[in-house]
């Protein structure tokens, strides 16, 4: 066998055999990805690998270490790798608290200095996410600049001080009018907030959004249920999966 088939042979069982990162990453990525560089040299391979706390820990690190150095590599592709791995997961993942820290720190540097569509890629490495307080006070002073910052603020999983006394701010300032039933579901615990004043359609949807049991949602959908908005309940009966709703419906509408 010459060199160049020998050379060749190498080539192409290496080439397979990053493949076993996607089986066991724990034991194959380190050998393969040690940059950045790497990342985007075997991005086609990567964007298969399992969402594990493993996999997009070590990748962010290695990511968040250019960052931090200033160094010149293809942060948009990095930012697509890490979207594509996260959103290989079914439901959207909780990571570990360390590996959030990380993720929002490479957020924090690169939401402004991406093109748009890696801004979309880099809002999905905190998305549902739990933060910490100086993170959702440092999206709170900045949700004006960019709408992916916005919508974790109005898409944050799980109620918050900080969220609910910024929602309280943006709604009695009427700042964010195609935002509202958003805006409002972040006010509701057991019942709408009685400064709160506005359709039934925003009511609902916003009752809908909010961070609340399905039973306490479930009341309060029937408790601004009518014959005049019956349309929207039925939606919100069959998008939240709650057959009670429509039998409610079907009392209320008795003749």
């Amino acid at each position: 066998m010459s060199v160049a088939e020998m050379s060749e042979t190498t080539r192409s069982r290496e080439e397979f055999e990053r493949y076993l990162m996607v089986f066991e990453p724990e034991a194959y990525l380190p050998r393969f990805v040690k940059s950045t560089h790497d990342i985007y040299q075997h991005k086609s391979v990567l964007k298969r690998l399992p969402c594990t706390d493993l996999v997009v820990g070590y990748l962010a690190h290695i990511v968040l270490d250019d960052v931090r150095t200033g160094k010149r590599f293809r942060r948009a592709d990095c930012l697509k790798v890490l979207r594509t791995i996260i959103r290989n997961n079914e439901t959207t993942p909780r990571f570990a608290r360390e590996t959030v820290r990380v993720l929002f720190q490479i957020y924090q540097a690169l939401i402004f200095e991406v093109p748009e569509d890696a801004q979309w890629a880099a809002s999905v490495l905190i998305k549902g996410q739990i933060l910490e307080e100086s993170e959702i006070q440092w999206l709170v002073e900045n949700y004006r600049k960019s709408v992916h910052i916005l919508n974790r603020l109005l898409l944050y999983p799980e109620p918050h001080p900080i969220i609910e006394a910024w929602a309280e701010r943006v709604y009695k300032a009427n700042e964010l009018p195609d935002r509202e039933p958003e805006v409002v579901a972040l006010l509701i615990r057991n019942d709408i907030p009685p400064y709160v004043s506005c359709g039934d359609e925003v009511t609902l949807e916003a009752i809908a959004r909010a961070r609340i049991s399905d039973s306490v949602k479930e009341a309060l959908i029937r408790k601004f249920a009518c014959p005049n908005n019956c349309d929207k309940v039925l939606e919100l009966a069959l998008r939240l999966r709650m057959s009670s709703l429509i039998r409610h419906l079907v009392k209320t509408l008795d003749p």
